[in-house]
């Protein structure tokens, strides 16, 4: 190739992304033609930086400019996977479709690397080639998730389930929760509300439950989820992500995650247990909002929607006379957490003497006593929960915890 087709690479990126179309073309005209992996590579590694409309622009005169004999330029491109970038390929393929084509990307999905698999994967959504279907089934096992999510949605396109009911049973079945995970990933990104309503009665009990809602809501709009899901599982997905903000999840998944429809939504239906996870939200959002170290790192849209989440929270009335209806039900579990930091938050001291009542007497596990200990010594009524009930714990860690509220 022609050294003069080569840019440096931080001209790559202006270039490519430039407001003016003929410069940005042209650029892609000299990718396709110096068939420079080094300068794909970094165009990828950049993606994250780039507009989504100017990434679609680039896709869309990539695959305008690419012609027949630049095929082997797509082959070595789909060397490196990048999800933006999927359609460039994806596409480039499909522009040129025909048997010949078919048998090379086979090979590929058959002997490539893993990043070749994922494309090869998809593309055989739009060619439904059987020849595909053993591949297929072979790396919707894999650990490289790209490559599983999409043969599970080539495998639905196919209306093979033969792969989603193995998944489904191992869910089901299996004690490895680090290998269930990844059998959530597959069954999630298959779709269709029978496997999400599977996956959320089996999910809320796992140790990566974050990781599994988090793909839940990678692969389906809100808008899509309130169409067939009771508002008690609406608001115990909103409430993982509220949970988990910003350590486990990125706060730059508030406009995606459609953060601001689940607190419309669950404003909206006014149960107390969605009533409470507002009022943890507003004043989480507000710290985000207020302090540099979770909103330093967030792009410009993030930061825009993140004032809009907390302009709304502040809007809203909160009446916290439902939370008692929490505490009596005897039922100890996410929603009874929720009620606690509320009480615990807002300094609900009305709540004080019915918490230490529940210690007193009832018999409740012993990880909530801990925390109604805990929210108790905040509001300054240790002195209402019966001492005795606290020596008569057997296990001696949580026994030494809990008495450490009293120092």
């Amino acid at each position: 190739m022609c050294n003069n087709l080569i840019m440096p690479l931080p001209n790559l990126l202006k270039n490519i992304t430039s407001k003016d179309k003929n410069i940005s073309r042209n650029t892609i005209q000299k990718l396709i033609k110096s068939a420079n992996f080094e300068d794909f590579k970094y165009l990828c590694e950049n993606s994250d930086f780039i507009f989504s409309f100017l990434k679609e622009r680039i896709i869309n005169d990539f695959v305008k400019l690419v012609n027949k004999n630049d095929l082997d330029v797509v082959f070595k491109f789909a060397k490196i996977y990048n999800f933006d970038f999927e359609d460039l390929i994806i596409k480039s393929w499909l522009k040129y479709a025909d048997e010949d084509l078919t048998d090379k990307i086979l090979d590929v999905f058959e002997n490539g690397n893993n990043d070749e698999k994922t494309y090869a994967a998809k593309y055989f959504s739009f060619v439904k080639d059987s020849l595909a279907l053993e591949m297929l089934y072979k790396n919707s096992n894999s650990d490289f998730l790209p490559l599983r999510v999409n043969c599970a949605k080539t495998l639905k396109e196919f209306e093979d389930v033969k792969v989603l009911n193995e998944m489904k049973n191992k869910i089901a079945n299996s004690d490895d929760e680090f290998e269930k995970v990844l059998d959530y990933v597959f069954v999630l990104a298959f779709g269709g509300e029978e496997n999400i309503k599977f996956c959320l009665e089996h999910c809320f009990s796992s140790p990566f439950l974050v990781d599994i809602i988090s793909n839940l809501l990678d692969f389906n709009e809100f808008s899509d989820l309130k169409k067939f899901l009771n508002s008690d599982l609406i608001a115990r997905i909103f409430g993982v992500l509220i949970e988990n903000y910003p350590e486990n999840i990125s706060l730059n998944t508030i406009i995606y995650y459609q953060i601001f429809d689940f607190m419309e939504y669950l404003y909206n239906i006014k149960s107390s247990y969605a009533i409470n996870l507002l009022a943890i939200a507003k004043l989480n959002f507000n710290e985000y909002l207020k302090n540099e170290t979770y909103s330093f790192d967030l792009d410009n849209d993030a930061k825009k929607e993140l004032k809009i989440i907390v302009e709304y929270l502040n809007s809203l009335n909160f009446d916290f006379d439902n939370i008692e209806q929490e505490l009596i039900t005897n039922n100890f579990d996410f929603k009874f957490e929720a009620a606690l930091r509320v009480i615990n938050d807002y300094k609900l001291f009305d709540y004080a003497k019915s918490l230490a009542d529940i210690v007193n007497k009832s018999s409740l596990p012993l990880n909530f006593v801990a925390l109604i200990v805990q929210v108790l010594k905040n509001l300054n009524a240790l002195n209402l929960v019966d001492k005795q009930k606290i020596d008569n714990i057997e296990d001696k860690n949580l026994k030494a915890f809990i008495e450490s509220c009293y120092v």
